[in-house]
């Protein structure tokens, strides 16, 4: 049996074979990045699709300076992240396109009835939305296939953000930490003309929470959460939508800085701390926090720079807390103590 689908002559049976298909390539995906780019390629083999692009799209509450009133901010990411692009354009043309409270956008209609572009939305993941940019020639038996698709994609976006995030904050977890180093380590070998004098150079820092454990013990784990929730928040609002954060464990969160130089740098976790250290948090008053920071580099394993990260943090530990300690500034051999040598709390 054939039928037209947008003006291709289709089989119904290879177009069940291929949806069955499909649905298992997608299924078998270990991972939310592994399983976009599945996606991405599925609707590449599309006749009809031209250009197939995904975004994660990014609200954020935001108060100009001087002014009681909050303004809603989006920002949208290119899938996959390269942080060496500057994508500010392509997103505005495409926040003008959006209509957030659709699932579906999509151009006006030719005169044979096809649209230009669609947008799918991918919203109920517990991460940020995400969206689908689509161009090529649509007709409605095409876009009833393609929201089939988008729907199966969508419900194992939700079951990847599940096992991927935390459940607290809803950063990405310390699973995803690896597999995001990996990422931004493989750019730089790729780029290597990116890093000279580090001057465009990514930062990864390890963020402890001083004193948690007093935190818990006397206002309950309650507020404990709290704490936790209001300092991913504070993450969020302080570093660039280009960066990556992380929740690691516990009270450790992680950040990649990214296309900055070593001063830029420490100056942009200082001033985090300070504000970390000036925000009253509910109940328990004020926090501050202790900050780990290593250079990344395109050689180094993750394990081995998340170990630098955590010998510059528990430097910082021992010598006051509330600080920002670089570890290519550690000079005294002398600072590879053991947690268990070190009173954390």
């Amino acid at each position: 049996m054939l039928f037209y689908c947008n003006g291709v002559t289709m089989s119904l049976d290879q177009t069940v074979g291929q949806i069955f298909s499909w649905t298992l390539q997608l299924t078998s995906q270990k991972d939310y990045q592994e399983l976009t780019y599945c996606f991405l390629g599925i609707l590449a083999e599309i006749p009809w699709i031209d250009n197939a692009v995904a975004y994660e799209i990014y609200n954020h509450d935001r108060k100009k300076p001087g002014e009681s009133s909050v303004f809603h901010e989006r920002l949208f990411r290119r899938f996959p992240v390269d942080i060496t692009r500057n994508d500010q354009d392509d997103n505005n043309n495409l926040a003008n396109l959006l209509d957030q409270n659709a699932d579906l956008n999509f151009s006006a209609p030719f005169e044979t009835g096809l649209y230009s572009w669609v947008i799918f939305s991918i919203k109920g993941g517990s991460g940020p939305d995400r969206a689908i940019f689509l161009e090529g020639k649509f007709g409605l038996d095409g876009l009833d296939l393609l929201n089939n698709l988008r729907s199966a994609y969508r419900n194992l976006v939700i079951l990847h953000d599940a096992k991927e995030r935390d459940a607290l904050t809803k950063l990405p977890n310390r699973q995803s930490l690896e597999a995001r180093l990996l990422q931004v380590c493989e750019l730089y070998r790729n780029y290597q003309a990116i890093d000279i004098k580090k001057e465009q150079s990514s930062w990864l820092a390890i963020l402890d929470i001083d004193h948690f454990k007093r935190i818990n013990d006397n206002f309950g784990h309650l507020y404990g959460d709290e704490v936790l929730l209001t300092f991913s928040q504070l993450m969020g609002k302080c570093f660039r939508y280009n960066d990556f954060l992380f929740r690691y464990g516990g009270e450790e969160f992680v950040v990649i800085l990214n296309l900055i130089n070593q001063d830029h740098a420490i100056a942009a976790f200082n001033r985090f701390r300070e504000k970390v250290a000036k925000h009253i948090f509910p109940t328990v008053g004020q926090v501050t926090v202790s900050i780990g920071l290593m250079h990344l580099d395109s050689i180094s394993m993750p394990t081995t720079q998340l170990d630098h990260a955590d010998k510059a943090l528990y430097h910082a530990k021992e010598t006051g807390r509330n600080k920002v300690i670089l570890y290519e500034d550690m000079h005294v051999i002398g600072h590879d103590k053991k947690r268990s040598d070190i009173e954390l709390f």
